[in-house]
């Protein structure tokens, strides 16, 4: 279960192009799919606080579901960086899993576990997380509690699917929904600009 959602937590943000603007007197549509989900790269954006729910099974035979929560915040300044962490009970264990992600480089942290951070070199949990993403797709206007938003998805370069709810007046992402082998992971954003940082853990609790 582990690795799926650490394949899941790094699926949060789409890079691409601007859209184009239409000729003169060209009525104005939506922007395309791919446009839609690289928009916060290019919003007046600093830093953008999340909160996570989902749902996952494990997938040993006869696989037990489990409601996973938590939290996290991306941070879009250079260079971007990434956090998030959830929580669930397992068996009526507490397991928790925590992952910072800092110029390609991924810190994870499990508990149950050694107590150290394990680093390793990869795509990251950050802003640009979706530069290999396709099979881009919009879906449609939708109004959220915090605004008029584009919907639109695509598969991320593993080839998983999810969905990003983008908000018209500013280009802010609003949601994020990502799915993986029938596990879900939801993304509520709710608040933005707060001055989030985020650093890498001490050396002398990192290995690897």
């Amino acid at each position: 279960m582990i690795a799926s959602v650490i394949r899941i937590g790094a699926a949060l943000a789409a890079a691409g192009l601007l859209a184009a603007c239409g000729g003169p007197g060209a009525p104005l549509g939506p922007p395309s799919a791919k446009d839609i989900l690289s928009k916060p790269l290019h919003a007046n954006l600093k830093d953008a606080h999340f909160l996570v729910a989902g749902k996952f099974v494990s997938p040993s035979p006869g696989g037990v579901a489990v409601d996973v929560k938590g939290d996290g915040a991306l941070v879009y300044k250079s260079p971007g960086a990434g956090r998030f962490k959830f929580e669930t009970m397992v068996a009526g264990q507490k397991v928790s899993y925590q992952d910072i992600s800092i110029n390609g480089i991924d810190y994870t942290f499990v508990v149950p576990g050694n107590g150290k951070w394990t680093k390793t070199a990869g795509s990251g949990l950050g802003p640009d997380s979706f530069t290999g993403a396709s099979d881009f797709k919009y879906v449609g206007e939708e109004n959220l509690p915090n605004g008029k938003a584009w919907h639109a998805k695509a598969n991320d370069k593993d080839g998983n699917q999810f969905d990003g709810w983008i908000r018209e007046s500013d280009g802010y992402p609003l949601k994020y929904e990502i799915t993986q082998q029938g596990n879900a992971l939801v993304l509520s954003f709710d608040k933005y600009n707060t001055g989030e940082t985020i650093a890498a853990p001490p050396a002398t609790q990192v290995q690897g």
